[in-house]
């Protein structure tokens, strides 16, 4: 069975909900079943290609960037990512997975080289208490003076892949291949796998359980030309283990960059990851972030992502749960206002019986921002008492503020239990009213009842960040 509920709202006009019946040309994610039959055809096409680079100026200035010399297993996986983009087609509105997302800006970008004696140190107010283990990397280069690990117990590896135990680089590799984060992800996960620098590794041990969070920041730092950088993180969790990731995009300054990042996850029987992922990059700025994760039997995945930087940002996750018994819960809050464009696609596929999903998406967009949310859940055969909830609720604060909401259920197996749906609306004028007769101002009140419907993603946010976040809202309300 498969059902399609797209909603579509751009008019701003309070509790009305579209649904629009849609047929899809092709699907937004290739699922588990065809990444065998796709990796051959890209590896066919990849010994076809030659290795001239395409003559695409966008895609010629990523190159621009000094090259490291990496170990020859790496430098061959580059070198075949680099001649499979040969014969990618760069996103466009013609794509059924970008058609709501215009990229126009983003490649009129003209990057230059960046140079690492200009980058500054890592401001305070990024620093986050709760999160004592930190590792920084300024435009995609490691900052060891920015960065502390100090206190970071013994067993736990977090650091460069070229430092990494060499038995198990080929099994790093693998992963990387692999989901939305690697070869079947498209465009932009390929042009990370082409324009690598280092790859980030932490490897918390099994049986380990790590008080504090990590804090992983990869930081934009150029305010005279733009810059890229392509940071690829993998996140391995030992049997048993229990830790928490902060996958933290900033920018320094009034930064000018795009910001094309990767994340790899397996997390082995019963481990648990509470992983969050932040944007707060400069309005100069654009990030796209490719995110994959594989979860084995029992494990818990608890994900939360927040977005309110960038005039472009992007979220393609995929959640793969390969074992009895494995969870996940997803939630997702994006702020968008003046012309932002904020999308986040997501795809949770359940391969095992017993397993779970949750997902909760939040936009709040205004001005002539845009918001996009496709989210697909895959209940695969065999996958009996699959337990499934997707829900995106969307606040559109302005007539010309619009919102892209594709909710889409998946079914190929019975006695399951599955629920999505989207609502789309404003804020409502009889509680505005109740508030000021009550002597509250109407921006009060508009920024209490703006704050009332993000409250709940909020509660573990950490406080330098939620202080930054309700200055953010209220300077638009």
């Amino acid at each position: 069975m498969l059902f399609l509920l797209p909603f579509k709202l751009s008019n701003g006009k309070k509790n009305q909900n579209f649904s629009v019946g849609h047929t899809f040309s092709k699907p937004f994610f290739y699922g588990k079943m065809m990444q065998k039959s796709r990796f051959k055809k890209l590896m066919k096409m990849q010994k076809k290609s030659n290795t001239n680079f395409p003559k695409n100026k966008w895609v010629q200035s990523f190159f621009s960037t000094p090259q490291i010399k990496n170990w020859d297993e790496l430098e061959k996986w580059k070198k075949m990512s680099k001649n499979v983009l040969l014969n990618t087609p760069t996103p466009s509105v013609k794509d059924e997975s970008w058609r709501f997302t215009p990229l126009s800006k983003l490649f009129e970008l003209d990057f230059s080289k960046i140079n690492s004696s200009d980058i500054p140190g890592l401001p305070n107010e990024f620093h986050i208490p709760s999160a004592p283990f930190r590792v920084v990397y300024k435009n995609g280069i490691f900052s060891e003076k920015s960065s502390g690990k100090a206190n970071l117990p013994e067993n736990i590896f977090v650091g460069s892949l070229r430092n990494f135990d060499q038995t198990k680089k080929d099994e790093i590799l693998n992963l990387l291949s692999k989901g939305e984060s690697g070869i079947d992800g498209g465009f932009f996960p390929l042009l990370n796998m082409s324009c690598l620098q280092d790859v980030v590794v932490l490897r918390i041990p099994e049986e380990t359980v790590l008080s504090g969070s990590i804090h992983v920041v990869f930081a934009g730092c150029s305010e005279v030309e733009p810059v890229n950088f392509n940071p690829r993180l993998v996140i391995l969790g030992g049997k048993n283990s229990n830790f928490s990731v902060i996958e933290h995009h900033i920018s320094i300054n009034n930064s000018k960059h795009f910001d094309n990042s990767a994340t790899s996850i397996l997390l082995e029987k019963n481990s648990k990851l509470d992983f969050t992922i932040v944007n707060e990059i400069s309005q100069t700025s654009s990030h796209i972030g490719s995110i994959y994760a594989n979860c084995k039997k029992g494990s818990v995945l608890n994900f939360k992502s927040f977005s309110f930087g960038g005039f472009l940002s992007r979220i393609n996750l995929g959640i793969d749960m390969n074992g009895i018994g494995a969870s996940c819960k997803v939630q997702g809050l994006a702020v968008a206002k003046e012309t932002q464009i904020s999308d986040f696609h997501s795809r949770i596929s359940h391969n095992f019986p017993k397993c779970q999903s949750s997902q909760l998406q939040k936009n709040l967009v205004t001005g002539k921002a845009q918001g996009i949310f496709a989210g697909k859940i895959q209940v695969q055969h065999g996958a009996f008492e699959t337990d499934s909830e997707q829900l995106c609720k969307t606040l559109l604060l302005s007539s010309k503020a619009r919102v892209d909401a594709l909710p889409i259920l998946e079914i190929n197996n019975e006695n399951v239990k599955c629920t999505h749906g989207s609502t789309v609306s404003d804020l409502d004028e009889n509680q505005l009213f109740y508030f000021q007769s009550r002597g509250i101002p109407q921006k009060k009140a508009r920024y209490l009842l703006t704050i009332g419907f993000v409250n709940e993603m909020l509660k573990d946010l950490p406080e330098k960040l939620l202080q930054r976040f309700s200055s953010y809202i209220n300077s638009f309300l």
